[in-house]
């Protein structure tokens, strides 16, 4: 956990970052079998993509003239467990910042534990934009925990209150 402190990307996260009121989930689901959870299937205009490298990708469609756009995925954990569901959480979104533009930072926005992991709501800033964007931690009773990553660009913020929707329905499967 030192080198995670230690990368001014990731500030520390404290007991002042408070909880977040969670939507009640969905009816409809995504079942990915390979981490044992199943997720929220998404409304329009999100849209099921093809996956690879992840189990399940939902995408929201590209903006004209945007550099990105919002993705939730779901897959086995591709970090080291930690000992703790919230110290994965934390390296798991240091994780993330694979999959935003480049000289971007992390800004808590909610940490919480749920049922049988821990999820992290965090801001992205990279240049002049900014994405918000939550991970879960949920063991799914298989060989590793699921992650689930979810975020979405500042041009689409009309989409940012699906995150809330994502993190309270993720579920293990059974």
């Amino acid at each position: 956990m030192e080198a995670l402190y230690a990368d001014p990307r990731v500030p520390e996260l404290t007991s002042g970052v408070k909880r977040m009121a969670l939507p009640s989930p969905g009816k409809r689901v995504m079942k990915d079998q390979r981490s044992g959870l199943a997720v929220p299937r998404l409304g329009r205009p999100w849209k099921a993509y093809g996956a690879a490298p992840f189990t399940t990708k939902q995408v929201l469609p590209k903006r004209r003239g945007a550099s990105s756009r919002g993705i939730f995925v779901t897959c086995p954990l591709p970090i080291m467990e930690q000992k703790s569901a919230r110290d994965t959480a934390l390296l798991a979104a240091r994780w993330t910042l694979n999959h935003h533009p480049k000289g971007s930072k992390i800004s808590w926005l909610a940490s919480q534990p749920i049922k049988n992991g821990w999820m992290l709501v965090y801001r992205v800033k990279y240049g002049k934009h900014t994405s918000r964007a939550a991970v879960a931690v949920v063991d799914g009773g298989m060989s590793k925990p699921g992650l689930a990553f979810v975020t979405v660009p500042d041009s689409q913020r009309k989409q940012w209150r699906d995150i809330g929707r994502v993190v309270s329905g993720v579920r293990v499967l059974g």
